[in-house]
């Protein structure tokens, strides 16, 4: 599947489209395959099941696409089935500020280090450590290491306070 991360030069205005939940690569790719320039820009999401790491890339905007305006409105090779899954075109009221907003999130994204999802929990939050050795304990959190998706806590253990590190996924907030 193509990626729709960098922003095409050649479109003079943009145009958003609002599609139905999780349609928006498919949306894009059909748009692709219409000729029809996209822009979908993403970051990776790294989720962890049964001690196994996924990563995928996921819409920075849920549920949006942004294409050409005049290479989408009434083009023939643009199929009903794509039309069906999006839920409305909205055009912009200023679209050299769309276009200078899109050029800004694509620098950032062409950097795929710069951006990704949100860390679990904010320095101070009081959370459960829900799984692994430390299980039922309850902990402050101190700092947050995003790339490694971890948290630093001050849990109370055996009358002793001790710093740990945890993985996100193994933690609830109270």
């Amino acid at each position: 599947m193509p990626t729709f991360n960098t922003l095409p030069d050649a479109v003079a205005r943009w145009t958003v489209l609002r599609t139905s939940a999780r349609w928006e690569k498919k949306v894009a790719t059909t748009l692709h395959l219409a000729e029809v320039p996209v822009f979908l820009p993403t970051m990776t999401r790294v989720v962890q099941y049964a001690g196994k790491r996924q990563m995928s890339d996921i819409p920075i905007f849920a549920g949006y696409v942004f294409c050409s305006e005049t290479s989408f409105l009434d083009n023939p090779r643009v199929p009903a089935a794509c039309r069906k899954q999006i839920a409305q075109v909205l055009k912009p009221g200023d679209a050299e500020m769309l276009r200078a907003e899109l050029g800004r999130i694509a620098a950032v994204t062409s950097k795929h280090d710069l951006i990704q999802e949100r860390v679990y929990g904010s320095p101070g939050d009081t959370v459960r450590i829900v799984s692994g050795p430390l299980s039922g304990l309850q902990g402050t959190v101190l700092s947050l290491k995003p790339k490694k998706r971890v948290l630093v806590l001050e849990v109370s253990f055996l009358n002793a306070r001790l710093e740990v590190e945890v993985e996100e996924h193994q933690i609830q907030k109270e």
